[in-house]
């Protein structure tokens, strides 16, 4: 009986050892849960932020299209300007030289 007894008291300690354990890495998967609940959620936010940044990339690449389609006008156009102010600036300048010219003849 008395070592029947010792045998049960070795086997209780046994499983009070492995019942600590097991508390122990209980503690230890909860912190872990709890990190890991954080990061899900960090890369949630990360996740939603690359998805507005590619939207707005396409939206403006889309941008970036209609203006790159709409730019051999804007240079035609650029020229006819620049083109109409060298025309405007001769014609004064003819003008001045043909003033200046009659200005002389009459004195």
């Amino acid at each position: 009986m008395e070592e029947r007894l010792i045998r049960v008291e070795e086997g209780l300690k046994s499983v009070s050892v492995d019942l600590f354990e097991i508390k122990e890495a209980l503690k230890d998967i909860a912190v872990s849960l709890k990190t890991l609940a954080v990061l899900e959620e960090r890369h949630n936010a990360v996740t939603d932020a690359i998805k507005r940044a590619f939207k707005l990339i396409r939206k403006n690449g889309e941008r970036i299209e209609s203006v790159e389609k709409a730019l051999p006008n804007l240079v035609m156009a650029s020229g006819w300007v620049f083109k109409a102010v060298i025309y405007v600036m001769a014609v004064l300048g003819i003008g001045a030289v043909g003033t200046i010219i009659s200005g002389v003849l009459k004195a």
